[in-house]
């Protein structure tokens, strides 16, 4: 009885842990190096861009000010005091969305002639084929960045092109947030559409749980142990019959419960598929 109350008191003190280390951290942050996994790590960067009194680091320390000052609480950056020509994102799929609840990891890369030409953006796709603008291999597809020589269409459904003047980083952002992964940006295959996006965010998941990007993890513990209920009564609502979205769910409550949720009383019973969602339609 004793070693059983002495295990659960163990894992409690671990899930405090990550509760704790989830609610300290920043929207905004800058750490000294950037993790091993940044995609644009050996970048050929200039040294003499990195100095304190470069138009580089003057400007992107303007941006730092600007992302510290005016990010959403549904973004998330950390840059790099060592490498300041680059960065790391993570936003959340805005509500009422196929993408709802899911996180989505870009790194960012400034250039040398930054702000004359607009950054690189790669995205963590974890292979998923999520929408025809967020390609398997990291592409980015947007037309917004375009501008002088550098054609980039990596903004869909923004107007205008990259004016070094005007533009930042901050509404690069909030434009892939708001257009990219939204409602209207789903194929237009209609409902099949929608289920595919929505589907393919749920396994991104547990994709993400399995193996967080660097400097992420605990955000990524965090996060899904605070959002696992919702997560899975949204999904829920989608549910079909179909083996694949009920397989998945079963996935999705594993990998939550693994992480620390107690997700227990959402498990289907074994019982029909007939009988399996009109248990869900109550739960």
């Amino acid at each position: 009885m004793d070693e059983a109350n002495n295990m659960y008191g163990e894992i409690e003190e671990i899930i405090d842990d990550i509760e704790q280390r989830f609610n300290q951290i920043n929207k905004f942050s800058i750490l000294d190096y950037p993790p091993y996994d940044h995609h644009f790590l050996k970048y050929d960067r200039n040294s003499k861009n990195m100095g304190l009194e470069s138009t580089f680091r003057q400007r992107i320390e303007k941006e730092w000010l600007l992302l510290e000052n005016k990010l959403p609480s549904s973004i998330l950056v950390k840059s790099y005091e060592k490498r300041i020509d680059l960065m790391s994102t993570v936003m959340v799929g805005p509500p009422d969305t196929p993408y709802a609840h899911g996180l989505f990891f870009f790194d960012i890369l400034f250039p040398r002639n930054y702000p004359n030409c607009p950054p690189r953006i790669h995205y963590h796709s974890y292979d998923l084929d999520l929408n025809e603008f967020l390609d398997p291999k990291g592409k980015v597809t947007l037309s917004l960045l375009e501008g002088g020589n550098f054609v980039t269409n990596w903004y869909c459904g923004v107007q205008g092109k990259w004016n070094p003047e005007k533009s930042n980083i901050l509404q690069v952002l909030t434009a892939i947030q708001t257009s990219i992964l939204s409602t209207t940006r789903v194929n237009p295959s209609g409902r099949e559409g929608y289920k595919k996006a929505f589907t393919l965010t749920c396994k991104g998941m547990i994709y993400m749980l399995r193996g967080p990007p660097m400097n992420f993890r605990d955000f990524v513990e965090g996060y899904f142990r605070t959002r696992a209920h919702s997560i899975l009564l949204n999904y829920k609502k989608q549910m079909d019959d179909s083996d694949l979205m009920v397989n998945l769910f079963h996935e999705l409550y594993r990998a939550f419960e693994q992480n620390g949720t107690y997700c227990k009383h959402h498990r289907l019973v074994d019982l029909p598929a007939e009988e399996k969602i009109k248990q869900l339609r109550v739960c």
